[in-house]
């Protein structure tokens, strides 16, 4: 049964080349092209812009500013003032009358005291953007361990429909030999029905595995952000095995802890709710704004346009709001609380998984040992049943059970090869560690 595993490696392992594609390749698309990345960096610009808005609002405001009247009666054009009766013989009656009125400048505010608005107001908007950014970080780290599962678990399904094609092709041959077999005596037509039987389950496994090859492929595309091709993807193999990861489990917890990107985005939403309610506490006091105005005032009864001036300040003191005030710092308090506690949960489920991470490696490392011994024996197994067979001394029953077990054998290493693979790389993500095991 030599011919087998030379068959199997030639029709499974792909040369990286013209039209391969590669794990990295297809994490590098990934990383530039998933949409839902995508989204997440472009959330973490939109909320960069935010934060310069809020930064912005300090410096107040300043606008040009019109309006044209039209009284049911004339108006003066300016309010009363002692200018207008520097002439000691202009009568009340000489006043800049009119009613129709035009008035443009420039109005500014400049806010001095806004209640926290303006301070709370830049720090969670800051925060906000922090937070948006850990996210799209985070989201890169999910894609890329992502499609280099999907990758893995393609090369998989690549192997098993190598693996179950050659075991069909055996089953092809021997239902024509058993044919010829019954005709001359030389077997019960029941062995050959056994083979048909089997070729039969090894066609039908053969369309399942083509299944899943075609939905992981479409799941890969998905993941790099394109349509998959006519034909699926050409993968180039990975045969080696993947460093095992040093330290405890409780080594890389904290490592987690101190480096995972959704943690600390989940943290600065904690430290937004203390902003909020700091912005809550705040809005008890008073707001003290700086506004003003020049404008140009003209009327067609009015000779000459007359400009004007003001400015002011402005104090307001807060006294009641119907509960309002107190009300929002009850809810700003409550939503701290939550905050605090979702964070403790963050944390909790990351110390989760990378314990899942370390039990994942450890039973991949079993399955590929597994898968190991079952290669081995399985092509002993068929090659021994098969001379059996010949030999007269045999039966089909064992025969068709040692193909199945090479045909599994042969499945089941590369599934615990990459299952081991998979697994490393999960513990690279939950721990946060960047990919050093690949």
């Amino acid at each position: 049964m030599r011919w087998l595993a030379t068959w199997l490696a030639a029709a499974a392992l792909i040369p990286a080349g013209a039209g391969a594609l590669t794990i990295d390749e297809a994490t590098a698309r990934a990383l530039a092209a998933n949409p839902r990345l995508q989204a997440a960096r472009l959330a973490a610009l939109a909320a960069a812009q935010r934060a310069q808005e809020a930064s912005g609002r300090r410096y107040g405001e300043v606008d040009l500013v019109g309006s044209y009247n039209h009284f049911d009666t004339n108006r003066s054009l300016v309010p009363i003032s002692i200018d207008l009766f520097k002439d000691p013989k202009a009568g009340f009656y000489q006043l800049p009358w009119d009613r129709n009125q035009l008035h443009y400048g420039i109005a500014y505010q400049i806010p001095l005291l806004a209640g926290g608005a303006l301070h709370e107001g830049r720090l969670i908007a800051e925060l906000a953007q922090r937070a948006s950014e850990d996210i799209a970080r985070y989201g890169g780290d999910e894609t890329r361990y992502n499609v280099r599962a999907v990758y893995r678990n393609a090369l998989a399904a690549t192997h098993a429909l190598a693996a179950v094609t050659v075991y069909e092709k055996a089953l092809e041959s021997d239902a024509a030999d058993a044919a010829l077999k019954v005709k001359v005596g030389a077997w019960a037509s029941v062995d050959a029905a056994k083979v048909e039987f089997a070729l039969a389950s090894a066609r039908a496994q053969r369309e399942a595995v083509q299944a899943q090859i075609a939905a992981l492929d479409a799941l890969l595309a998905a993941l790099m952000g394109e349509e998959p091709p006519a034909g699926g993807y050409a993968l180039v193999d990975i045969p080696d095995l993947p460093p095992l990861p040093a330290g405890t489990a409780a080594d890389n917890g904290g490592a987690a802890l101190t480096g995972r990107a959704d943690l600390a985005a989940v943290k600065s939403a904690v430290a937004i709710a203390e902003r909020k309610r700091m912005l809550a506490k705040e809005a008890f006091g008073p707001q003290l704004l700086l506004a003003g105005n020049y404008l140009t005032n003209s009327a067609p009864g009015v000779r000459d346009h007359i400009d004007t001036n003001e400015f002011g300040l402005y104090l307001k003191l807060p006294l009641f709001q119907g509960m309002q005030r107190i009300h929002a710092l009850r809810a700003a308090q409550i939503d701290l609380q939550a905050a605090t506690r979702q964070q403790r949960a963050k944390e909790l489920e990351i110390l989760a998984q990378v314990q899942d991470a370390f039990g994942r490696i450890q039973a991949a490392r079993a399955q590929l040992a597994a898968g190991k011994a079952q290669r081995s024996l399985g092509a002993e197994v068929a090659r021994v049943e098969h001379l059996k067979l010949e030999q007269g001394t045999g039966k089909m029953e064992d025969y068709l059970a040692g193909r199945a077990e090479e045909m599994q054998g042969e499945t089941g290493y590369w599934q615990g090869l990459y299952a081991l693979q998979s697994a490393v790389d999960y513990l690279d993500f939950v721990a946060a560690q960047g990919g050093q095991h690949e």
